[in-house]
């Protein structure tokens, strides 16, 4: 699994909302899971899949319940989603909420893939994994409840727009066949097949074309352009950040060549050149601009000794260090030091 591949910060709301409902201190468990709640005041934070894994197996552990996935995806506010969520609520039917999913999925999680199938009087919303995010990774399991936390934050949204009960005809689902089947059924309200081979909502055509009272195209239209926005911020800066961040991991046994980094991404070296042109950056000036942050951030501790600093910066000898540094600002570390603990000492 990529571990970029991440989520939408502010949907931990309704699982920590459901936690409360089931009596359950939401706080520990997401210290447990490092995930820090106060991500959600900023609207474009987003929480590393590997995380929100473990999080699932231990709500899983904490309530024993099999279907808090279902539950926690009651407690959704559109707000939640920002500017889709709004979106939502003004489309002109359900199929079309189920077209802006599909369209924006990235934006709750970015290893998500979303696609509709029209047959007969039917419409098939298959929910899979995105071959970039998972492309030659280890195999990851998936917590059932993360599952169910997806499925049923589709069917609250077409209901939120309805503004009344809407169920699809048919859900197929990889999870196994809960022990007590009885909260699926209700809370989804249609035939399940649990153990399929994939997931699968199946909606009556004819139900989704219906126009909705509460259609606004414009309000829709402003949201959507307000979405994809954030999703081409996102998406523009999101495999520079991967790089730094594997970067970082690797420079204290050297500086890592380009192709170790596209293997730890799980991509290709020629698609990881690709996405870092298309930013307008290359795998050279990241590593550069990676290390002196890093010196500089470094020199500012006066308990970090140049030694240390420079092996931790991927350098074999300290004077190699001081020569690359007074190359990027012109100054030794030893005199750029001195300059910022003089400046921290008169502030």
């Amino acid at each position: 699994m990529d571990r970029s591949a991440s989520i939408l910060a502010t949907m931990i709301l309704p699982i920590a909302r459901a936690l409360r409902l089931q009596g359950v201190d939401p706080m520990p468990i997401f210290e447990q899971a490092d995930i820090d709640p106060a991500m959600v005041i900023n609207a474009d934070r987003r929480i590393p899949m590997a995380k929100m894994q473990v999080l699932w197996q231990l709500i899983g552990e904490q309530t024993g319940d099999e279907a808090f996935g279902l539950h926690a995806a009651e407690e959704l506010q559109p707000a939640t989603l920002h500017g889709l969520g709004l979106a939502v609520l003004a489309s002109s039917t359900i199929y079309d909420v189920l077209q802006r999913l599909v369209r924006f999925s990235r934006l709750l999680h970015t290893g998500l893939e979303l696609t509709l199938t029209e047959r007969d009087e039917f419409v098939d919303m298959d929910m899979g994994v995105a071959e970039d995010f998972y492309a030659g990774a280890e195999p990851v399991i998936i917590q059932p409840q993360a599952e169910d936390f997806g499925t049923g934050i589709i069917v609250v949204l077409c209901r939120l727009t309805l503004g009344e009960y809407f169920s699809p005809i048919e859900l197929q689902c990889r999870r196994p066949e809960p022990e007590n089947p009885h909260p699926f059924l209700a809370m989804l309200g249609c035939r399940i097949r649990f153990g399929s081979e994939f997931n699968r909502i199946t909606f009556v055509k004819s139900d989704i074309n219906e126009q909705l009272a509460s259609a606004n195209p414009e309000l829709a239209r402003v949201n959507d352009e307000q979405t994809e926005t954030y999703l081409a911020t996102f998406t523009r800066v999101s495999a520079s950040r991967a790089v730094v961040g594997k970067i970082v991991e690797h420079l204290p046994d050297g500086p890592p060549s380009q192709k170790a980094i596209a293997e730890a991404m799980h991509v290709s070296n020629r698609t990881l050149q690709r996405k870092l042109k298309e930013e307008g950056t290359s795998f050279i000036d990241l590593l550069q601009d990676a290390r002196l942050s890093l010196a500089r951030k470094y020199l500012a501790q006066p308990q970090r000794s140049i030694v240390e600093i420079a092996y931790l910066l991927g350098f074999s000898e300290p004077s190699t260090f001081s020569r690359a540094f007074k190359r990027w600002t012109g100054q030794a570390p030893a005199d750029y030091r001195a300059r910022v603990l003089s400046e921290r000492d008169r502030g």
